[in-house]
Protein backbone atom coordinates (compact mmCIF):
# COMPACT_ATOMS: atom_id res chain seq x y z
CA UNK A 1 0.00 0.00 0.00
CA UNK A 2 1.18 3.06 -0.65
CA UNK A 3 2.55 5.88 1.82
CA UNK A 4 -0.39 8.71 0.46
CA UNK A 5 -3.30 6.06 0.57
CA UNK A 6 -2.32 5.06 4.36
CA UNK A 7 -2.31 8.61 5.54
CA UNK A 8 -5.87 8.93 4.03
CA UNK A 9 -7.30 5.66 5.86
CA UNK A 10 -5.85 7.27 8.82
CA UNK A 11 -7.15 10.54 8.61
CA UNK A 12 -10.65 8.85 7.87
CA UNK A 13 -10.59 6.56 10.71
CA UNK A 14 -9.77 9.32 12.57
CA UNK A 15 -12.41 11.38 11.45
CA UNK A 16 -14.49 8.65 12.05
CA UNK A 17 -13.92 7.91 15.54
CA UNK A 18 -13.86 11.62 16.35
CA UNK A 19 -17.73 12.46 14.65
CA UNK A 20 -18.99 9.25 16.74
CA UNK A 21 -17.54 10.53 19.48
CA UNK A 22 -19.29 13.74 19.31
CA UNK A 23 -22.63 11.92 18.97
CA UNK A 24 -22.37 11.32 22.82
CA UNK A 25 -21.72 14.18 24.03
CA UNK A 26 -24.71 16.68 22.81
CA UNK A 27 -25.21 20.31 24.40
CA UNK A 28 -27.26 20.84 27.06
CA UNK A 29 -27.20 17.41 28.63
CA UNK A 30 -26.47 17.29 32.49
CA UNK A 31 -25.86 13.97 34.41
CA UNK A 32 -27.03 15.93 37.51
CA UNK A 33 -30.06 17.17 38.93
CA UNK A 34 -30.46 20.38 40.96
CA UNK A 35 -30.88 19.68 44.42
CA UNK A 36 -34.55 20.99 44.57
CA UNK A 37 -35.42 18.59 41.38
CA UNK A 38 -37.79 15.44 41.69
CA UNK A 39 -35.82 12.78 40.12
CA UNK A 40 -37.73 9.65 39.30
CA UNK A 41 -35.66 6.71 41.51
CA UNK A 42 -36.97 5.17 44.59
CA UNK A 43 -39.06 6.52 47.07
CA UNK A 44 -39.91 4.57 50.16
CA UNK A 45 -43.13 3.42 51.01
CA UNK A 46 -44.65 1.54 53.71
CA UNK A 47 -48.73 0.54 53.76
CA UNK A 48 -50.17 -0.85 56.51
CA UNK A 49 -54.00 -1.86 56.45
CA UNK A 50 -54.44 -2.62 53.05
CA UNK A 51 -53.11 -3.77 49.69
CA UNK A 52 -51.61 -0.22 47.82
CA UNK A 53 -51.89 -1.12 44.25
CA UNK A 54 -50.45 2.04 43.29
CA UNK A 55 -49.28 5.59 44.32
CA UNK A 56 -48.77 8.61 42.18
CA UNK A 57 -47.77 11.68 42.75
CA UNK A 58 -49.30 14.96 41.25
CA UNK A 59 -47.04 18.26 41.17
CA UNK A 60 -47.53 21.79 41.31
CA UNK A 61 -46.31 22.67 37.90
CA UNK A 62 -44.44 20.35 35.50
CA UNK A 63 -41.13 20.85 36.81
CA UNK A 64 -42.28 17.79 38.74
CA UNK A 65 -40.68 18.96 42.08
CA UNK A 66 -43.14 19.95 45.02
CA UNK A 67 -45.61 17.04 45.33
CA UNK A 68 -49.26 18.75 46.32
CA UNK A 69 -51.47 15.37 45.37
CA UNK A 70 -51.40 11.72 46.37
CA UNK A 71 -53.27 9.54 44.42
CA UNK A 72 -54.02 5.80 45.98
CA UNK A 73 -55.47 2.78 44.69
CA UNK A 74 -55.91 -0.56 46.77
CA UNK A 75 -57.09 -3.58 45.85
CA UNK A 76 -60.52 -5.15 46.82
CA UNK A 77 -62.28 -4.70 50.64
CA UNK A 78 -61.66 -1.01 51.28
CA UNK A 79 -63.72 0.94 50.12
CA UNK A 80 -65.55 3.85 52.49
CA UNK A 81 -62.32 3.68 54.38
CA UNK A 82 -60.26 6.65 54.78
CA UNK A 83 -56.55 6.44 54.51
CA UNK A 84 -53.71 8.60 55.70
CA UNK A 85 -50.92 9.86 54.03
CA UNK A 86 -47.34 11.44 55.57
CA UNK A 87 -44.55 12.14 53.36
CA UNK A 88 -41.53 12.56 54.21
CA UNK A 89 -38.13 14.74 53.62
CA UNK A 90 -38.48 18.35 52.40
CA UNK A 91 -40.58 20.36 54.72
CA UNK A 92 -43.55 18.52 55.83
CA UNK A 93 -47.09 19.20 54.59
CA UNK A 94 -50.19 18.00 56.00
CA UNK A 95 -52.22 15.49 53.20
CA UNK A 96 -56.26 15.16 53.66
CA UNK A 97 -57.33 12.05 52.04
CA UNK A 98 -61.01 11.29 50.60
CA UNK A 99 -62.80 8.21 51.42
CA UNK A 100 -61.73 5.14 49.11
CA UNK A 101 -64.09 5.01 46.44
CA UNK A 102 -66.21 1.81 45.30
CA UNK A 103 -62.86 1.77 42.04
CA UNK A 104 -60.31 1.68 45.19
CA UNK A 105 -59.17 5.29 44.36
CA UNK A 106 -58.69 8.17 47.75
CA UNK A 107 -57.02 10.91 46.60
CA UNK A 108 -55.26 13.31 48.93
CA UNK A 109 -54.47 16.98 48.56
CA UNK A 110 -52.25 19.07 50.39
CA UNK A 111 -53.14 21.74 52.56
CA UNK A 112 -54.30 24.97 50.41
CA UNK A 113 -51.29 26.75 48.96
CA UNK A 114 -48.64 24.04 50.44
CA UNK A 115 -46.99 21.19 48.95
CA UNK A 116 -43.75 19.03 49.64
CA UNK A 117 -40.16 18.72 47.80
CA UNK A 118 -37.40 16.41 48.28
CA UNK A 119 -40.05 13.24 49.25
CA UNK A 120 -38.03 10.00 50.27
CA UNK A 121 -40.59 7.95 51.54
CA UNK A 122 -44.41 7.68 51.81
CA UNK A 123 -46.53 6.22 54.66
CA UNK A 124 -50.14 4.73 53.94
CA UNK A 125 -52.43 3.89 56.38
CA UNK A 126 -55.47 2.02 56.35
CA UNK A 127 -57.47 1.43 59.49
Amino acid sequence: MRTSAKIITALSVTGLALAAGSAFTGTGVVNAAGSSQFVGGTVSQTVTGATLNSLVYGFTDGTNTAVNKVTLTFAEGVAGKVPTVSLTGGTATTFSCGAIDVSGVSVCDAAVGTSQSGVSSASVTVS
